[in-house]
Parts: C-alpha cells; structure tokens; sequence
C-alpha cells in the first residue's frame, strides 16, 4: 500500500476502505463505473510518460532531450497523420482491455502495509495469475496472466514463462509458502476483482486506513526500513 502504483486507483477505485479524508462519493458506486476509469489508463500512461521525461530534462538526465523530442515526434505524427476518430477510440477502448487484464491479477490477494523483507514470498501472496481457458483469451491476455513470473523474472522474455510456471509450482510446494501458487480461470479472477469493488463499496470508511499514494515507489523505500535505503533494523 502507499508503493505499488498499480493498486493506487483511487479516487475512482478503491481496493480497500479509505480514511474518510482520503474518501471519495464514487466509492459507493464504483463497482458499476469501474469500466470508466479502467478504460482512461492508457491516456493517464501518456500524461505521466510527458510528466517523467520532462522532468527528466530539467533534471539533466543524460538523453533526456533526445527522448522528449522523439516523443514528441510521435505524438506530431499521430495528432496529424490519424484521424481523431481514430485515436481517441483505440486509446481508449486498449486502455480498458490492459486495465481489465492487469487489474485482477494485482488487486485479489494480500494488501502489504507494513515493508515485506522476503521479496520472493510477498509476490507469491500478493499475486494470483489467470489461466486461459481458450485460445482467445490466450491471445488476448498476451502472458499478463502470468502476473507471478513477471514479478519474480521482470526481463525474462514471457515466450518462457509457461516453463517457469512449472518451477515455480514446485518451488511453492517444497518451500510451503502459504496459499501456494495461486492461480484461478481467467472468467473467474474478474469476477473476484468486481466483488472486491463491491464489497469495499458496501464497507465505511476506516480512521486512519492507509493512504494509497504514500510516498510513492522511491519515497517508500527512502522512509521504511529496506535494504536499499541503506537503513538498519
């Protein structure tokens, strides 16, 4: 909580029940709006990609400029080469598919407030995959349901992460982690997702809840007891 940006979708999604100042009127409704702000997500991606690269040319960052003038190229060929009604519809619509995708396999397990020490047992309790149920959906999905193998291997290519599943299964078993390998069919783990929405619909808010926002990735790593703040317990 307060680190993983991809859980930090409020104020139109909240995964757990907030603090009344942190709280929001969607919140009573938002498991019947969710599609609206899961389909923005790709134009939020944008926003933040022109936020981060501009920063980083303020910053100095080497090849930031180089970066920014290529982005900016590309959004010169878009906004002039593809029409509106073009654009507008993709963004939107691809945004609400990768955000119906990503969401469940991030948002139906364990919620960590406190720094987790072993990495590799918080990914197995912090994460469920999706398993396809059809060559479509093995498609569509694109080896995002493999969630837990992403976590654990970020720059392994995901042609590999079939082979990986396997290791990690046993991986589980052997060292007992609790829950296992967590894993449910692709319909199943929306719907998780959706009554999770709902149930945090129905709950009051909660003094003191943790804030989503926290500090942010780096933040929360500068002002917790982690290894790589340099920090001792």
């Amino acid at each position: 909580m307060g680190v993983d940006e991809d859980i930090a979708t409020d104020p139109f999604l909240f995964t757990w029940a907030p603090d009344p100042k942190h709280d929001s009127p969607l919140r009573k409704i938002q498991h019947w709006i969710f599609y609206i702000p899961f389909s923005f997500m790709f134009a939020l991606w944008r926003v933040d990609t022109m936020k981060v690269i501009v920063e980083a040319v303020e910053q100095k960052r080497p090849d930031a400029k180089k970066e920014l003038w290529s982005l900016l190229a590309h959004y010169a060929i878009l906004l002039t080469l593809i029409p509106f009604n073009v654009w507008v519809p993709a963004v939107f619509i691809s945004g609400f598919l990768s955000a119906t995708i990503v969401t469940p396999t991030h948002q139906s397990e364990e919620l960590f407030d406190e720094f987790q020490y072993d990495f590799v047992t918080a990914q197995f309790l912090s994460t469920r995959n999706a398993v396809m149920t059809n060559p479509f959906s093995e498609w569509l999905w694109g080896g995002m349901q493999y969630q837990l193998e992403h976590h654990l291997f970020p720059s392994m290519p995901r042609s590999k992460y079939p082979k990986l599943r396997t290791i990690l299964q046993k991986f589980a078993k052997e060292n007992k982690i609790p829950g296992g390998y967590r894993e449910s069919g692709e319909f199943e783990i929306l719907k998780m997702n959706w009554d999770l929405y709902r149930k945090v619909a129905e709950a009051d808010p909660v003094e003191g809840a943790p804030y989503s926002r926290g500090h942010g990735q780096l933040g929360a790593i500068l002002n917790t007891l982690s290894p790589a703040a340099g920090a001792k317990a």
